[in-house]
């Protein structure tokens, strides 16, 4: 009889995993393909199209978030994305030791002063945050490594924004579109 009742207990909860699952799949408003190695795929912010520019240099792409007719008084939003040899045999950002992070981390340092803390997407890829440490913040940068390519993601204010600065709000925004932000590598 214990068996029995352990057994629809367990029933019980995979159902209850498997809806829970189902309703926080994600419905992707957008894909970027970068070299056949892997799609990066996201649902835009309200009030923001996303906009696909391929530059000319091989292994490198941009997409940019740009605001929506109506709400110009938005950050923009950069996303670019550039095959690194020095990197070619790295999976993911979360593959690197303490001391290769930190080399990264002074490339960022040497230009500004910034302050430097990582999350997670909602798949798992670490990403570095970079935000300046004065009150009045320009922009706001993460990065990433996936699969040999940095991914370098800039917020920046819009130039209809004129002197305001991005807030904390804003930053929020960035930060749960790149939550939901998915890496698919191609399947070989």
């Amino acid at each position: 009889m214990k068996k029995i009742i352990a057994l629809v207990l367990s029933l019980a909860l995979l159902l209850g995993c498997a809806s829970a699952l189902a309703e926080t799949e994600k419905t992707y408003t957008g894909e970027f393909n970068v070299d056949d190695q892997f799609t990066i795929k996201w649902v835009a912010p309200e009030g923001y199209v996303v906009e696909e520019v391929r530059s000319g240099n091989p292994g490198t792409m941009i997409a940019r978030l740009v605001p929506a007719e109506g709400n110009e008084d938005k950050p923009i939003m950069l996303m670019s994305i550039a095959f690194d040899e020095q990197y070619a045999e790295v999976g993911r950002l979360n593959d690197l030791d303490a001391e290769t992070l930190a080399e990264i981390e002074a490339t960022f340092k040497e230009e500004d002063e910034v302050e430097i803390t990582y999350m997670e997407t909602a798949y798992g890829t670490k990403l570095m945050m970079i935000r300046e440490t004065e009150d009045k913040v320009d922009y706001i940068d993460f990065f990433t490594i996936y699969l040999g390519y940095q991914v370098e993601f800039v917020m920046t204010k819009s130039s209809e924004e004129g002197d305001a600065f991005i807030t904390d709000e804003q930053i929020q925004t960035a930060i749960q579109f790149l939550s939901d932000v998915d890496f698919v590598p191609a399947e070989q």
